[in-house]
């Protein structure tokens, strides 16, 4: 119950933040999948909450700057906060810690509504003693402008 309660607030915090420019999306990662809310990406500052699905429910705050801001593509960087479970890959075990990500990826919008946009990312994840990987994944995402 806290962990709903804790994500509706971070999510109605980030609607606010938006100035009424949403993105949603769909991340398809190696180790977990991604429902993605967050701020207008094609801002050079934004913002994701991730809703990690999988055996249990997860979270992942991600701040991001876009080193490259182009009509058809944007590149960025950041920074990214686990929290609650993270489905490690190591199969035999479960770890309910925080993690660190640094998300490296682009956002590519090929329609001349450029509003939806094809994702590519890959990310370190640093976990403390339980060892540390790489994790990559595709996606879209949608922006309700």
């Amino acid at each position: 119950m806290k962990k709903l309660l804790m994500l509706s607030l971070f999510l109605l915090g980030l609607v606010k933040l938006s100035s009424a420019q949403v993105s949603v999306g769909i991340n398809l990662q190696n180790t977990r999948n991604f429902i993605t809310v967050g701020t207008n990406p094609d801002k050079t500052l934004f913002f994701d909450g991730r809703l990690g699905l999988g055996r249990e429910l997860g979270l992942e705050l991600v701040g991001a700057y876009n080193f490259v801001q182009k009509s058809e593509v944007n590149a960025y960087f950041g920074l990214g906060l686990g929290l609650f479970d993270h489905y490690h890959p190591r199969k035999d075990r479960y770890y309910d810690e925080t993690y660190f990500a640094i998300p490296v990826g682009a956002l590519i919008k090929p329609f001349n509504n450029k509003n939806f946009g094809f994702l590519i990312e890959v990310a370190p994840i640093f976990y403390n003693e339980y060892g540390n990987y790489l994790r990559g994944g595709i996606g879209f995402k949608y922006t309700i402008r």
